[in-house]
């Protein structure tokens, strides 16, 4: 009996043993654990300018809109939409029955009161006529040749000639059209002025671009070329129906012939004056309202620091934020940052 007595209490003092040891092999794994393995990427710290993209279209800054000085039925059109006229050319008249109509019946208005004045002058001379009528007569005429004036140059512009050298980009209408006063009939773009990309951009964008920045575009119709230009104007208001603001950008176009409406692909490259980190787009783990949250590592790589960052710009390998009122930073982590609070243990893992 005691010798079976012994036998269970050393049963029970292995168990015990036993126990104590997984016990300990438990808690050891655990302390093992109380740490996260993550893997780092390096920060670069950049001045180099990060372009602003958009779309443009080609166009002159110098478009005229030509139309007649009255309304009308067009008669004749003389040019078609991408000619090439030259200043002078006779581009389009209207049928001109009523403004002769009017220019003859002022003439003869103006005949008729120079000689009524002639007739009341000679009678004023007799003292049969008043200084009164004599005055009342003359200001008849300077009305009446005032209003043979205005006909004439009325007339003068029922027609429509080219007032500068250039092609026709528009043709706005069709003989036997009426037209009302100033509307548009052509659009010319003159040899004058200068090949334009007109683009747009955001508020946000629109703040970094300055008069003389550089930019690039890429047009479709000259795929194996890059044209490249200057910011040469920029709009002072947002367009109320996109809320986007209009730049002009000065293109050098060499031989190549560019027609208004070429669509191209815009880079404009602003000067970037102060320097700013390139944050691996990995290392960003939430946002929030207009900042990014980051984990970087601190105290020998052993504790993660959780960093809210405000972006300027946000591409498809990093996120760009300005270095001003940021620590120094070296690092910041990427794998494993997903599963990290603010000061929790890690362990780097190489990469």
């Amino acid at each position: 009996m005691s010798r079976i007595y012994f036998i269970i209490t050393c049963l029970s003092l292995v168990a015990v043993m036993s126990c104590k040891e997984q016990l300990e092999e438990v808690e050891s794994t655990t302390v093992q654990k109380k740490y996260t393995l993550v893997q780092t990427q390096k920060v670069e710290l950049s001045n180099e300018a990060i372009p602003l993209f958009s779309i443009g279209t080609v166009a002159s800054d110098k478009d005229i809109k030509l139309a007649f000085k009255i309304g009308g039925v067009i008669k004749d059109m003389y040019a078609d939409e991408g000619k090439y006229v030259k200043k002078g050319d006779l581009l389009a008249v209207l049928r001109t029955t009523e403004i002769d109509a009017q220019v003859f019946k002022a003439k003869r208005a103006l005949t008729k009161a120079e000689r009524d004045l002639e007739r009341i002058q000679a009678m004023y001379k007799d003292s049969v006529a008043t200084l009164e009528n004599v005055e009342d007569l003359t200001t008849l005429v300077e009305v009446s040749r005032s209003d043979v004036d205005i006909t004439e140059f009325n007339q003068k512009y029922a027609k429509i000639i080219a007032p500068e050298s250039g092609r026709l980009i528009k043709r706005l209408a069709e003989p036997g059209e009426l037209t009302s006063p100033g509307n548009p009939i052509f659009i010319l773009s003159s040899n004058k002025g200068k090949t334009i990309v007109k683009a747009t951009f955001s508020d946000k964008d629109i703040s970094r671009i300055q008069y003389g920045n550089k930019a690039e575009i890429e047009f479709d119709a000259f795929p194996d070329d890059i044209i490249t230009g200057t910011i040469s104007q920029l709009s002072e208001s947002a367009d109320p129906m996109t809320g986007t603001f209009l730049v002009d950008i000065a293109i050098n176009r060499g031989n190549k012939r560019m027609r208004n409406g070429y669509v191209g692909r815009v880079s404009v490259f602003p000067k970037q004056h102060q320097s700013y980190y390139k944050i691996p787009i990995d290392a960003i783990v939430e946002g929030e309202s207009d900042y990014l949250k980051i984990f970087t590592p601190h105290e020998s790589d052993t504790i993660a620091h959780l960093l809210s960052v405000r972006p300027f710009k946000i591409t498809s390998d990093y996120v760009a934020v300005f270095r001003e009122g940021l620590p120094d930073l070296d690092r910041v982590i990427t794998k494993g940052a997903p599963y990290l609070k603010d000061l929790d243990k890690i362990k780097i893992k190489a990469n």
